[in-house]
């Protein structure tokens, strides 16, 4: 059986090397859509988007992440980190940041949200990769006014990012463990 969706979902990989070709503006308002599309719980559709293409955004917001994770103490993670060039965002011309009110289901909402966009670049040529790490750019005092400068009200928090762009690298999908699937008849 030929499915261009299962197709889209077996072949994505997370890649951590972007060109710097921007995506276009059709290319986002796709994306954007892909967001929007996401069913919540209950409908609450509390979710707030940030797009962000602004290259000095996406470095600040990097530079809070790695001085964070090394300022945390973890040798093993900070040198994980270092060993990447000090790249959490891989330098992506997208990042999208998902942010919600709390609430019980705001964070598999958002996860729903985050995999929505993954397929949905996939699915146009484009690659990604699914981000937690800048929580550490949303917490705190400095990172209440980061969101601000994004325009995210108080009430909401980070609870995923992704970032988008093209491909500067080769990675095959991970392989399967069907050990982890539990059969239950």
């Amino acid at each position: 059986m030929e499915n261009i969706v299962i197709g889209t979902i077996l072949d994505r990989s997370s890649i951590r090397a972007y060109t710097d070709e921007m995506l276009t503006e059709a290319e986002l308002s796709v994306l954007k859509k892909a967001a929007l599309s996401s069913p919540t719980a209950m409908n609450r559709q509390d979710q707030r988007f940030a797009f962000i293409t602004r290259k000095e955004t996406i470095d600040e917001i990097e530079k809070a992440v790695v001085d964070t994770i090394v300022a945390g103490g973890d040798a093993d993670f900070a040198e994980r980190i270092k060993s990447r060039g000090g790249k959490v965002m891989y330098d992506a011309p997208l990042v999208v940041v998902i942010f919600a009110k709390p609430a019980k289901f705001a964070g598999v909402d958002a996860g729903i949200a985050v995999e929505n966009l993954a397929i949905a670049a996939k699915s146009m040529g484009l690659d990604s990769v699914i981000l937690g790490m800048p929580d550490a750019a949303f917490a705190g005092q400095a990172g209440a006014e980061r969101r601000a400068a994004l325009g995210i009200d108080e009430e909401f928090e980070f609870k995923i990012a992704i970032a988008i762009g093209h491909r500067a690298t080769e990675k095959l999908p991970h392989e399967w463990d069907e050990s982890h699937i539990i059969d239950i008849k």
